[in-house]
């Protein structure tokens, strides 16, 4: 559920380089939520941003629970949160063909007044794999992604093993007889 926000907040960071100036956030703005706790005066941002270098087949949104409140992101999204300082939790939540993964990604931090964290979700198309949570952009493959492709190595390994000493009996049977 998206949370309605009327606030004035202080923007800081690239976000159009308004590094000073306020700006009115009002209605249901699709690019800025402001979470419980968070006020004009006293309060950290979370820029959640959804890679565009990959993403879902049927562009489905991806929910996310930040300090305990569910949101959705479209990808090539990117969304501003207000938090009140401390403690933040940005999990991918569970969702329909997700919901059987052994984790989520989970990124545990905190953040002081004015502060603003970058967050990048990346998709992956790999079966089981949920995708990323990092602070920085990722280049290449994500380190989840890395993992799935040296398991996919060893299975590979392991049943070309196998085919060569079933070949190897199977041929010292034939000569052996």
């Amino acid at each position: 559920m998206m949370v309605p926000v009327r606030l004035i907040a202080w923007l800081s960071g690239n976000w159009g380089d308004k590094k000073g100036c306020l700006r009115d956030m009002t209605g249901d703005s699709p690019d800025f939520h402001a979470l419980p706790g968070a006020t004009p005066e006293n309060s950290a941002f979370i820029d959640l941003h959804f890679d565009p270098s990959v993403s879902p087949l049927l562009n489905m949104t991806v929910p996310f629970t930040i300090n305990g409140r569910q949101f959705r992101l479209s990808p090539s999204q990117s969304v501003r949160f207000a938090v009140p300082p401390g403690l933040a939790q940005v999990v991918l939540a569970p969702n329909f063909g997700r919901l059987f993964y052994d984790s989520m990604p989970r990124l545990d931090f905190v953040v002081h007044t004015g502060q603003t964290v970058p967050v990048f979700y990346r998709y992956s198309t790999f079966r089981r794999n949920p995708g990323s949570l990092t602070f920085q952009k990722l280049e290449g493959r994500s380190p989840s992604e890395q993992r799935t492709i040296d398991e996919m190595k060893y299975i590979v390994v392991v049943a070309l093993g196998m085919v060569v000493a079933a070949l190897a009996i199977s041929f010292a049977l034939s000569f052996w007889s």
